[in-house]
């Protein structure tokens, strides 16, 4: 009797181990495939000089740290928006279902369904959307759909301008004007 208990536990010893997905990572605190931070209804202020960029806003966000720095890798999930500004007025506004951001590169994606707005009249449309904060640049390799004012439509494999939103460029464009209230091709 005495060997069958310390038998049963022996297993129960060596099936309570850590198995090498439990061990902690190299900051210390993550355990097995779940994120470091979780964070409900995220809302951040980005700033440059103490002067407002952006605010970022994410539903669902799952942080890890990278190493043992204060910079993380974020996965944003039920929702994610950015709001830019310069001189302390909103310029532009992108909104997507998914996202994902770097601190320590300074990279904000935007995945899935993205719309992006300038207070320009300008209204574009594609899968993925990227925000180069230390570059200023907003860029996509992917299919594009912008609209200006309702009426121009503008399509391309790419878009790329900088955060101010004083110029753009749409690689490969093809598109529609209205003139004269007439569409011309």
């Amino acid at each position: 009797m005495t060997k069958i208990i310390s038998l049963t536990l022996l297993i129960l010893f060596i099936s309570c181990s850590n198995r090498p997905d439990d061990q902690q990572s190299n900051s210390g605190s993550k355990i097995g495939n779940l994120p470091e931070n979780k964070i409900w209804d995220m809302d951040v202020v980005i700033t440059n000089s103490g002067v407002i960029k952006a605010k970022f806003k994410g539903g669902v966000v799952e942080k890890d740290n990278i190493g043992n720095s204060k910079y993380s890798e974020s996965k944003i999930d039920s929702g994610m928006t950015l709001l830019f500004f310069e001189k302390e007025k909103q310029t532009g506004e992108l909104v997507s279902e998914r996202g994902a951001v770097n601190d320590f590169k300074g990279i904000f994606k935007a995945i899935d369904n993205v719309v992006f707005k300038s207070t320009t009249g300008y209204v574009l449309y594609t899968d993925t959307l990227t925000w180069l904060r230390k570059e200023a640049v907003i860029t996509t390799d992917s299919p594009v759909m912008m609209i200006k004012n309702e009426k121009d439509t503008l399509y391309g494999n790419g878009f790329t301008t900088d955060d101010k939103f004083e110029s753009y460029e749409v690689k490969n464009p093809r598109g529609k004007a209205v003139i004269n209230e007439k569409d011309v091709d």
